[in-house]
């Protein structure tokens, strides 16, 4: 009988202890996860986000640009949008530089903008860690091309249409040298001869607006094409 007390004293002692040792590792492993995660919050806190821009380019998209003066390691740009400021969706995301103590700019072109009122916001992430979003930019964009170019009846021309008043035009190689040519301005329109050129790729560029406008124009032995 004093045999069997002593077994089972000797149980409960272990099956204490046991639990004791659960309770005392469940403690260290709690106590090191809040370690972790206020040192993660400690780097996450170092972040200043200095400027958030969203600019409607006419036929173009929208360009996002933004810039900070110091990141957090591992950090992470996603720029979001919305139709109605409620139900936001990811336009697109981009590493950060990280752990820079510094300027630092980004600027990136959403080619799928939404027509018309948009809203633009940045959410910035380090580590599984949200630490900010900025503020909602309001954007109007216009999928019209500020420039179309058309292929001419007569071979070697084309001609350049504007949404609306067409200035400075000129024509670039792939070099961005400027090539002199015969123009012809007609209201919105300008007609131009490229005969002279040799076939490849080129650019236009004008101001249409008040606002400066780049084109891609391929120059094909049948026709052009314009970007």
């Amino acid at each position: 009988m004093k045999t069997q007390l002593s077994i089972l004293a000797t149980c409960f002692a272990f099956a204490s202890f046991a639990q004791s040792g659960d309770v005392a590792l469940m403690e260290a492993t709690r106590t090191s996860t809040e370690a972790k995660s206020e040192q993660v919050m400690e780097e996450v806190s170092e972040y200043e986000l200095v400027s958030f821009v969203a600019t409607s380019i006419s036929g173009e998209g929208v360009s996002l640009s933004w810039s900070t003066a110091i990141e957090a390691p591992n950090s992470l740009f996603t720029v979001e949008r919305s139709s109605d400021r409620m139900n936001w969706r990811t336009a697109f995301t981009t590493d950060g530089e990280g752990d820079t103590d510094g300027y630092t700019a980004y600027e990136v072109m959403d080619m799928e903008a939404l027509p018309g009122i948009s809203y633009y916001r940045l959410v910035a992430t380090a580590q599984g860690h949200q630490f900010e979003a900025s503020d909602d930019f309001a954007v109007e964009y216009t999928p019209t091309p500020s420039l179309l170019i058309q292929n001419d009846s007569n071979p070697g021309r084309f001609t350049v249409q504007g949404a609306g008043a067409i200035s400075d035009l000129q024509v670039l190689n792939n070099r961005g040298q400027f090539i002199p040519m015969e123009m012809n301005y007609s209201g919105n329109n300008v007609l131009v001869n490229a005969e002279n050129l040799a076939p490849g790729t080129y650019f236009v560029q004008a101001t249409v607006n008040g606002n400066p406008v780049l084109r891609t124009v391929i120059l094909t032995a049948t026709g052009v094409m314009g970007g």
